[in-house]
């Protein structure tokens, strides 16, 4: 329970206001922290059953509830110094290196969703909702979250825009390289 509390805490930290548009240093920033988080994470014998590269990088597998769960992992086994150090360099905190995932990982899914299938467009609809859904609550209260979450399949239905024009914008500039560094971290 107290894992639960502490991740959605961290969950209503890092979303305590509306997401802004990323900036090409953000993203910049961020494929360069990538690789080198997911490397240590590799190199932690604590966090070895975790894929950071999948939780934070545009796959269907990882979401923004899941980044902040390892990065509750991370406190629980006293390396968040260690990880902060390591998101420093690259100019985030844990907690922002996060949101920016977030932001290109939804970005990056709307840019593929014309390659894709009725079916699988849905599947992304579902995923790409629940990062809104996340990124926009205000209220930290836990059951607002859990009620945040329950409710993420009908936000992608809601026909509120769910990726800024600039984001996509700026992602569909980084497609090719962003598809060569997820393929690579996953």
């Amino acid at each position: 329970m107290k894992k639960i509390i502490l991740s959605l805490s961290l969950l209503a930290m890092s979303f305590s206001s509306l997401a802004a548009d990323i900036t090409e240093k953000d993203l910049q920033g961020y494929m360069k922290a990538l690789p080198a988080v997911v490397d240590w994470s590799q190199s932690q014998d604590s966090l070895k059953s975790m894929d950071l590269g999948s939780m934070l990088g545009g796959s269907e597998g990882g979401s923004t509830a899941m980044a902040l769960g390892a990065l509750g992992t991370i406190k629980d086994n006293d390396l968040y110094k260690e990880f902060a150090a390591l998101t420093n360099k690259y100019g985030f905190t844990p907690e922002q290196l996060i949101t920016v995932g977030s932001e290109v990982s939804m970005a990056y899914l709307e840019n593929i969703k014309g390659n894709l299938s009725p079916e699988n467009k849905d599947k992304v609809n579902q995923l790409m909702g629940g990062l809104q859904s996340m990124s926009g609550s205000k209220n930290n209260s836990a059951s607002s979250m859990m009620g945040t979450l329950g409710n993420s399949a009908n936000a992608a239905n809601t026909g509120a825009p769910v990726v800024s024009e600039s984001n996509l914008k700026l992602i569909k500039e980084y497609m090719p390289q962003l598809q060569k560094l997820f393929a690579k971290v996953q």
